[in-house]
C-alpha cells in the first residue's frame, strides 16, 4: 500500500501549521466524509451502527472529527495519543473487535481526502493535501502494525482466534428487569469446543447478528460477563427502546441458535498494580464492574452504582463488601457532585476510580471526581473517547 514508516518532516511542520485551519472544519469534513463513504461503499455499513451516524446522529463524526483534531495538534509529539490504554490504543482494540483489516485503510484515506478537498476548498493547496495524505497513511500503518499484533495475541490466548466465529447460544438468564444475559459455546465437534476462554477482565465480545438478512448490521459490543478461563463467553445485554440488536437478542434469539463472535477486545481493564479501587456505575454500566470485583477483590473499597430502583440492578447480589447505592425512584436521581462528595468520603481520594455508566453521566461524575481531588479516573467508553469528553485515564492537577 506504500504507507510511510515515517513522515517527513515538512510534511509535520504542514500540519502543524495548518491544524488550527482545520479544526473549525474537522466535524464538516468528517459529516461529508461518513455520508459519502457509506453511500458509495454499503458494505461498511456491516462496521457502523448507524443510530451514531448522519443523519440519525453526529457522535461518530464527532469521534473522527476530533481524531483528526487530536492528531493534527499533536503531530510533533504523538506520545499523549500512543500511550498504553490511551486513544490509539483503544482504537486499534475496537477495529480488531470489527474486524477491519489493512486494506480497508486505502478506503478511508481516499474518501477522507476527498472530504477534506470538497469542505476546504482551494484553501488546500497541494502541498498541504500532500502532507495531510502523508499524515493519514502514516497513522494506518501505526494502527496496522498495532492491529496485527493484538490479531496474533487474541489468537494466542488460550481459547483464542481473530475474525468472528460460529458460537451457539448455551444459556439465557433474567438478571434483572429488562436485562438478560447471553452465554455462548462453540459448536460441539469445533476446535475451541471444551476450551477455556483467555481475557482480560473488563475486555468485551463483538456480537454479530442478521435481523434484516442483509450483512449489514454492525456487530454490538458487551462486556464479558463470564470469568476468564470458563468453557463459555457471555455477555449481559439491556433492551433498549427501539435498538434493533437488543430488541432482537431478547426477543427472538434462543438457545441453541447460532451467533457470530469476536474474540475480547478492549482497554477498559484493571491497573497492573495493587492500588485501592472504586467501581462507579450506573445502569447497564455495571457489567465491567462486576469483572473489575472478581479480579480486584480486597482491593476495591468501595461499590458505588445508580439505577432506576433494585430491580434493575444487574448482577446486585454479587457485589460484597462497603456498597452505596443510589435508586432514582425511591429518592430521586442524586447529582453528580453530591455522589462524588459522598463517595470521596467514604473510600478517600487515593484510589482508582473506574466508571462505566451513560455517557453524560461519565462526563460529570469524572469531572467532578477530579474537581474534588481524586488521584486517578479511568473511565470506559462504548465507542471513541475522542467523541466525548470523558477522557479514558485522567488524574487530578498536582
Amino acid at each position: 500500500m506504500g504507507l510511510p514508516g515515517m513522515l517527513k518532516p515538512e510534511s509535520v511542520d504542514v500540519v502543524a501549521a495548518t491544524a488550527g485551519v482545520v479544526a473549525p472544519h474537522a466535524l464538516d469534513i468528517t459529516k461529508s466524509f461518513y455520508v459519502t463513504v457509506l453511500k458509495e461503499n454499503p458494505g461498511l455499513l456491516a462496521y457502523f451502527n448507524p443510530a451514531h451516524n448522519v443523519p440519525v446522529s453526529i457522535h461518530q463524526p464527532t469521534a473522527l472529527a476530533n481524531s483528526i483534531v487530536a492528531y493534527a495538534s499533536n503531530i510533533k509529539d504523538l506520545s499523549p495519543l500512543l500511550v498504553p490504554g490511551g486513544p490509539v490504543d483503544a482504537i486499534c482494540h475496537r477495529h480488531c473487535a470489527l474486524g477491519i483489516y489493512p486494506e480497508q485503510y486505502k478506503v478511508v484515506h481516499d474518501y477522507l481526502m476527498a472530504a477534506v478537498g470538497k469542505v476546504l476548498g482551494t484553501t488546500v493547496t497541494p502541498e498541504i493535501a500532500a502532507a495531510y495524505s502523508e499524515a493519514v497513511l502514516f497513522l494506518a500503518k501505526a494502527c496496522i502494525d498495532k492491529e496485527e499484533s493484538l490479531y496474533q495475541m487474541a489468537e494466542k490466548r488460550e481459547g483464542g482466534w481473530s475474525g468472528f466465529i460460529d458460537m451457539q447460544v448455551s444459556e439465557i438468564k433474567d438478571v434483572a428487569d429488562g436485562i438478560k444475559s447471553f452465554s455462548f459455546k462453540p459448536p460441539t465437534g469445533s476446535e475451541l469446543a471444551g476450551q477455556g476462554f483467555e481475557f482480560t477482565p473488563g475486555q468485551y465480545i463483538s456480537l454479530k447478528i442478521d435481523p434484516n438478512g442483509d450483512g449489514r448490521t454492525a456487530p454490538r459490543h458487551y462486556t464479558a460477563t463470564s470469568p476468564p478461563g470458563a468453557d463459555f463467553l457471555q455477555c449481559t445485554v439491556k433492551k433498549l427502546p427501539g435498538g434493533k440488536v437488543s430488541s432482537f437478542i431478547h426477543e427472538q434469539l434462543k438457545v441453541g441458535d447460532t451467533v457470530q463472535l469476536s474474540a475480547p477486545f478492549g482497554v477498559f481493564t484493571p491497573e497492573p498494580d495493587t492500588s485501592p479501587a472504586v467501581l462507579m456505575s450506573a445502569g447497564i454500566g455495571v457489567t465491567p464492574m462486576l469483572a473489575f470485583d472478581r479480579a480486584l477483590g480486597d482491593q476495591v473499597k468501595l461499590r458505588v452504582h445508580v439505577d432506576k430502583a433494585p430491580e434493575s440492578h444487574a448482577y446486585r447480589s454479587l457485589f460484597q463488601g462497603q456498597k452505596l447505592e443510589k435508586y432514582s425512584l425511591a429518592g430521586g436521581r442524586t447529582s453528580s457532585q453530591a455522589l462524588v462528595s459522598e463517595t470521596l468520603d467514604k473510600a478517600g481520594k487515593d484510589n482508582v476510580f473506574y466508571i462505566c455508566g451513560p455517557e453524560k453521566w461519565m462526563d460529570e461524575v469524572q469531572a467532578e471526581l477530579l474537581k474534588q481531588g481524586a488521584t486517578k479516573v479511568k473511565c470506559e467508553v462504548f465507542g471513541s473517547q475522542l467523541g466525548t469528553g470523558c477522557p479514558f485515564m485522567a488524574g487530578a492537577a498536582k
